[in-house]
């Protein structure tokens, strides 16, 4: 069941992340910041990866969980940070912490 509930939470961050790059991209300002954006961009490559590895029961989806738990929270503090008037990133700060609670459990 905790594989299940990671993929999920997986899949849903790396959704919000890739929508979120877009919606930066369309912004101006804060929102529009490359580092920002570079750390969506990661959180979203790496959400992905540990999905694939779960599905395929990888022995190695462990240690890409603990990588994924990293990123994700440190995806969802930039995005509470740049996000206080931005619903988008609101929600994906909010993806991103479902993501990295469920693979701190595979840990």
């Amino acid at each position: 069941m905790a594989f299940k509930a990671c993929i999920d939470a997986c899949d849903g961050a790396h959704r919000h992340c890739t929508e979120a790059v877009i919606h930066c991209m369309q912004q101006e300002g804060v929102s529009a910041e490359w580092e920002l954006m570079q750390l969506l961009l990661d959180t979203a490559d790496i959400t992905e990866t540990a999905s694939d590895f779960m599905l395929r029961s990888s022995r190695q989806h462990h240690v890409i969980a603990k990588v994924t738990a990293e990123i994700a929270t440190r995806c969802a503090e930039a995005c509470e940070q740049h996000g206080i008037k931005d619903l988008r990133l609101v929600q994906t700060a909010k993806a991103c912490r479902r993501a990295a609670e469920a693979c701190e459990k595979l840990i």
